[in-house]
């Protein structure tokens, strides 16, 4: 239901917003323009994307460095909270460890809960993740952590002093550090190193 703060808007733009708004909760990261679509019922991606330029313009969504943002101040999605924005994350072939960039991100408080360690973005390079619909430019939100679960999604550090991002599984003993795209190997480590592991993500646009 369309609250009155939303009365300036049309029905169909009314429940684009309230789509990503609901994503956002579930997700931490906001939806494609397909998955928008897939979500309203909207059978033309060019019109969804008409929708979100329409709510940019009514100051209800805006687009930084190619982000979607929600900007609604009367919604505790929308309080933000400063990151550090440490530098670039492979996601393809590994690199050397990221370079500090110096900058920082805001991002809506509720993505960091209540963690007590630190919490970091890195941008994606790469698109060895894409089928876990993390492509290349995004930024992932980093919990710093020496621990991860199977399953997870993690920055790991390998022997040679590289990073990559990928997900972590064990198979027979084995540890696997698995990409999310085909055309990519799995990475097999001997000593695995946990730099952090990814809670959430800010597509870019």
């Amino acid at each position: 239901m369309v609250n009155k703060l939303r009365k300036s808007l049309t029905q169909q733009q009314a429940r684009v917003l309230e789509a990503v708004e609901s994503f956002l909760r579930e997700h931490g990261y906001a939806p494609t323009i397909r998955e928008l679509s897939r979500l309203v019922g909207i059978v033309s991606p060019s019109a969804v994307f008409k929708h979100l330029r329409s709510l940019e313009r009514k100051g209800y969504l805006r687009r930084e460095a190619g982000e979607l943002q929600l900007l609604t101040p009367t919604s505790p999605l929308f309080r933000p909270a400063r990151v550090p924005l440490v530098g670039l994350v492979p996601a393809g072939s590994p690199r050397e460890v990221f370079d500090d960039l110096g900058e920082t991100v805001d991002i809506p408080d509720w993505m960091l809960g209540r963690r007590q360690q630190p919490v970091f973005c890195l941008r994606v390079q790469g698109r060895s993740m894409i089928d876990a619909y993390i492509d290349d430019g995004d930024l992932v939100l980093i919990e710093k952590t020496e621990k991860a679960s199977p399953g997870e999604m993690v920055v790991a550090q390998l022997e040679d002093g590289s990073v990559t991002l990928k997900r972590l599984k064990m198979e027979a003993g084995r540890v696997l550090l698995v990409p999310e795209n085909p055309e990519f190997r799995p990475i097999e480590v001997k000593e695995l190193r946990v730099v952090g592991r990814v809670i959430g993500l800010l597509r870019k646009y």
